[in-house]
């Protein structure tokens, strides 16, 4: 499988972790190999500020300090990590009141050559944070937007096909969805959500299932198991983010 693949696969598994995130008292960061660069990025003005080097135990209440006042719980800052010889690896991470719901990260950085591929990884996963965002705030052409970005060059891709398909069914637009649910399958055999779900919408546009016009789920969080592409096997689930 391709670098970019892999990656893809294991952030989007780190996405759908740092929504359950729990409270804690620190924030660390460890990496493999350790001595590596540690910077928090403020999503509003950009500027980056060092943390330290891994393996990093900070109080929650110093790192909210870091991640600046201005931002406020629920919005997404950034961590980069960095070793001279090894890719970069970033990170778009909530915040919370007193810190972050991210409260342990533990990366296994990659050697040499890979920034590019980090880079534009990095951003498939940044049009998804921002596709769900539009989707819950009933913005959806701006969410067909992001998707799109995602979908111009990886046309294939699972979970930007079955985020798609989620937001045409939060519209209303059965046919649409049920379209978008089938390419999600053709893309992704295993993704047995998308497969129930084409039941389901298939019930209601024949009538069958009327009640559930009134429950459409807004789109869900992006999952490891969507999120696979069909030619890529399982890969282990790193970095792993504890909570």
């Amino acid at each position: 499988m391709s670098f970019l693949k892999y990656f893809l696969y294991i952030a989007t598994g780190l996405i759908i972790s740092i929504f359950s995130g729990c409270a804690s008292s620190t924030f660390k960061v460890n990496s493999d190999p350790l001595q590596a660069d540690v910077f928090v990025v403020n999503p509003k003005t950009g500027e980056r500020k060092i943390i330290g080097k891994t393996p990093i135990n900070m109080p929650n209440e110093e790192f909210r300090n870091l991640i600046g006042e201005d931002v406020s719980s629920g919005e997404f800052y950034t961590v980069v990590i960095e070793k001279p010889g090894f890719g970069t690896q970033s990170f778009s991470l909530p915040a919370s009141k007193f810190g972050t719901l991210v409260t342990n990260l533990d990366v296994k950085l990659k050697q040499g050559g890979v920034e590019k591929e980090l880079r534009i990884a990095q951003e498939i996963l940044d049009h998804l944070f921002l596709a769900q965002k539009f989707a819950n705030l009933a913005q959806f052409e701006r969410a067909h937007i992001e998707i799109d970005k995602v979908l111009s060059p990886f046309p294939t891709f699972a979970r930007a096909l079955s985020m798609r398909a989620s937001i045409y069914f939060a519209q209303k637009n059965f046919s649409e969805s049920l379209k978008w649910y089938e390419e999600t399958v053709k893309s992704d055999s295993q993704a047995e959500e998308a497969v129930k779900m084409i039941g389901k919408v298939k019930d209601i546009i024949a009538g069958k299932n009327p009640t559930s016009l009134a429950k459409a789920p807004p789109p869900k969080s992006v999952e490891p198991s969507a999120a696979k592409p069909a030619d890529v096997n399982r890969a282990p689930a790193s970095p792993e983010v504890k909570k």
